[in-house]
This record gives C-alpha cells, structure tokens and sequence, in this order.
C-alpha cells in the first residue's frame, strides 16, 4: 500500500492544473486565433482594456493562510490553500478561464475547480464597465472544504471610474437554488511609476466592499453546527424539535434571536489591501483582508476573519 503524503498531494494537484492549462490553451487558441503582444500591466483590476488590440493570457498563482469565506461546516478553522487561475481573454471581450482551488490541510485530495465563460465592454470613454460570465463550479474532496453548494452560476458586475476611484456592483445567481448575491464596493487605485527600473510599478488599491445575499445557503454549510448546537439550543429553551425541517429549526433559532431567515439581506462587510509590485508583464503582490459578519452569520458561529493572499502573475 502507498502511503499518500502532502507532497503527493500536491503533486497529483500541479498534475491536473497543467493538464488543464493545455486543454484551455488548446481550445482558446484554435478557437481564437492567439496573437501575443507584451503588455506592462499584470493586474487584471487595473488593466485598460480600451487600448488593447490583442489577445492575451493571464496566469496566476495564489497562496493564501485562510479562505476566509469557505468554512465549510467548521467555523472555528482556518483554511489555507493554493489558488492557480488561467485566463483568456480576447480583443473583443470575450473571456474564458480555468481556476483551480487546493486545500492543503485536508486529508485528502480536495480541490474547487471553476470554468468561465464571459464578455466584458466598456462604454463612455471607459468610465463605465461591465461584465457578464458564467461559470460551472465542482468540488472534489473532504465535506469539511466544501463550503457553498453550487455548480451553474451567473455573474454580473458593473463598474463606475471617476479620477482615482473605482465604484462597483457585483451580482451572483446560483442556478442550482434560489441563492443569489451582491457585493457594492469601492477602490481607490494609487499607483507610481520607475521606482527601481524603467518598466517597473507599484500599485496599492485598498477595498471595501459590503455583500448582501440570501441565506437559504445556511441549511447545508451548517448543517453539523444544527445538529450539535442548535437542536440542543432549542431543547433547552423549550422549543420542540420533533418532525421540523432543517428550515423549520434555522427559522425558529433566528428568531429567538431576534433574526429574520429566508430573506435577501445584509450579510457582512470585506476590507482588502493590495499591495502590487512589477516589471513588465510578471508581478508579484501582497494582499491583507479582513471580514467581518453579519449579527445572523455570528449566530451560527461565524467570526471575524483576517488572512493574507500572496501572488505571483504572468501575463503573455
């Protein structure tokens, strides 16, 4: 019997990420019609689109110490993983990419794997911005990294820039359920030039943003956390337990705390602090987040949350 180790792990993840990277150049390419041209910006937040009379690629390696919002039915943990993302995205707009999600603590292998299909335009002078995607989204692995429950989802945002400041409105549908969210933000984008060498950058772009959503969601992540916490809550307070549904006993929990369930609502509020250094097309950065939940996500264990993200992007 071979014992199955972190490396081995991670091994047979860089295995999948690079047979997926030549499937995805394959399709792109045959598709497409690939022309490369070098570009000297590799943040994709601060790219302008409207001079680009090319295709190009962007792949992105990510590490971060917790993936603050996938807690999965535990709460209480931190959850560190490796993100790769691959990307697309043709002169007209169109875009189509691969990422893929390993969980390094988990016994077995455990990965999210997303595809993306989508258009992007600008409009006024590029003042306006928006963006239309699908994306099919699978989890393998251990149920304590599963997180949210989907597979189809579409995503709309739209972005307002006004001098130095970046407005936007991010909404996700979840086609599986009746989930839906949206995130309203905003980002100021303070950059500088030839810091060390001629085609060197440094761009600091610090985020807040605040997402609203619904929370039928709750009935699934939490559902260890119903089991053992809150039908005992119940029990202890006087409440019956016996022939409810899962909706039934988070409806009666929320509202012994004076919280509505089932409804479109305020759910928490991101901070995010990038820290972006490059040459050229490659560019390594350092992201710091910080969340913090809404009252109703709290009620079922849910904390605030910091980490850090570091990055390494090429752009070809």
């Amino acid at each position: 019997m071979i014992e199955t180790t972190n490396s081995n792990l991670l091994k047979e993840f860089y295995l999948r990420l690079c047979n997926l990277i030549c499937i995805i150049l394959f399709i792109t390419t045959c598709s497409f019609g690939q022309t490369v041209e070098e570009d000297s910006v590799s943040v994709s937040d601060s790219i302008d689109y409207s001079d680009i009379e090319f295709n190009f690629y962007m792949l992105d390696f990510h590490y971060t110490n917790n993936k603050i919002k996938s807690k999965g039915s535990n709460p209480d943990i931190t959850i560190p993983a490796f993100i790769s993302d691959f990307t697309f995205l043709h002169k007209t707009g169109v875009k189509t990419g691969v990422m893929l999600t390993n969980y390094t603590n988990a016994d077995t292998l455990s990965y999210d794997l997303d595809f993306l299909l989508g258009y992007q335009k600008d409009f006024f002078n590029n003042k306006l911005d928006v963006d239309l995607s699908y994306m099919y989204h699978n989890f393998t692995g251990m149920n304590d990294f599963k997180g949210l429950n989907y597979n189809h989802i579409v995503n709309v945002s739209s972005g307002f820039t006004y001098k130095m400041i970046y407005f936007y409105a991010d909404a996700t549908f979840h086609l599986d359920d009746k989930n839906y969210f949206l995130d309203l933000g905003y980002t100021s984008n303070i950059d500088f030039e030839s810091i060390l060498v001629k085609d060197d950058y440094l761009f600091i772009l610090p985020t807040v943003s605040v997402t609203f959503g619904t929370d039928y969601w709750l009935y699934d992540i939490y559902e260890p956390y119903i089991e053992n916490f809150l039908i005992p809550y119940l029990h202890y307070r006087g409440y019956p337990t016996y022939n409810l549904t899962t909706e039934d006993l988070v409806e009666r929990y929320l509202q012994n705390q004076g919280l509505s369930t089932n409804t479109f609502s305020y759910q928490g509020i991101d901070f995010l602090l990038p820290i972006t250094y490059g040459i050229g097309s490659v560019s390594a950065s350092f992201s710091w987040m910080y969340y913090i939940p809404s009252d109703k996500l709290k009620a079922f264990g849910l904390k605030d949350q910091s980490g850090y993200i570091v990055s390494l992007s090429f752009i070809f």
